[in-house]
């Protein structure tokens, strides 16, 4: 039995209509949201809060924020820092899969982003990452884990790890940072 999710009316308020859920009308969805929560960039509207959130996961875990009083910053963050992220565990085999990559060869992505991987040894999107002690008290029905888990960029963070263990088999470069979408709370979400 799945446990009822509670919904902020923040969250409630980047629903995408019925018309705006595929991802050929994130422009429309985001025309009509960016207003309502200026403080979600569209990078982050586009690859996780549109397409996802209806999934399970997403709704469980961080529906029930409010994103009146969270705040977005594009941040560069070392790869150790990344590759200790927690991971809610229904996206650990994802995570191990692409980890296991032992060339670009096993890469499962488009081009575009293979030779961004190649040429800059990171990814071209960077991934959302929510910094959990900055919520303070926690509902204990939520899969958070502190200081800093994952939200979204599964395959990504995946790969970084695979690229790591590149590396250091001389196969690949590796960037020193990263660019990630980190996300805090600036007052309760209580």
């Amino acid at each position: 039995m799945m446990e009822p999710v509670d919904f902020s009316p923040s969250w409630q308020r980047l629903a995408a209509l019925p018309e705006e859920r595929t991802i050929w009308d994130f422009d429309a969805y985001y025309e009509r949201v960016h207003s309502l929560v200026p403080n979600v960039p569209k990078a982050v509207l586009k690859q996780w809060i549109h397409g996802l959130q209806d999934e399970y996961v997403t709704r469980r875990n961080y529906a029930w924020l409010d994103y009146d009083h969270l705040h977005f910053g594009l941040e560069q963050w070392p790869t150790q820092d990344l590759l200790n992220l927690y991971v809610v565990e229904e996206y650990r085999d994802c995570i191990e899969t692409r980890a296991r990559c032992q060339g670009y060869d096993e890469f499962c992505c488009t081009k575009r982003d293979l030779t961004h991987w190649k040429v800059h040894g990171t990814w071209q999107t960077p991934p959302v990452v929510l910094d959990v002690t900055s919520l303070g008290t926690l509902p204990p029905e939520k899969e958070l884990v502190a200081p800093y888990q994952l939200v979204e960029g599964h395959n990504r963070l995946g790969y970084l790890h695979a690229m790591n263990g590149m590396e250091q088999q001389g196969k690949a470069e590796l960037a020193v940072k990263h660019e990630v979408w980190v996300l805090r709370c600036l007052e309760s979400t209580q």
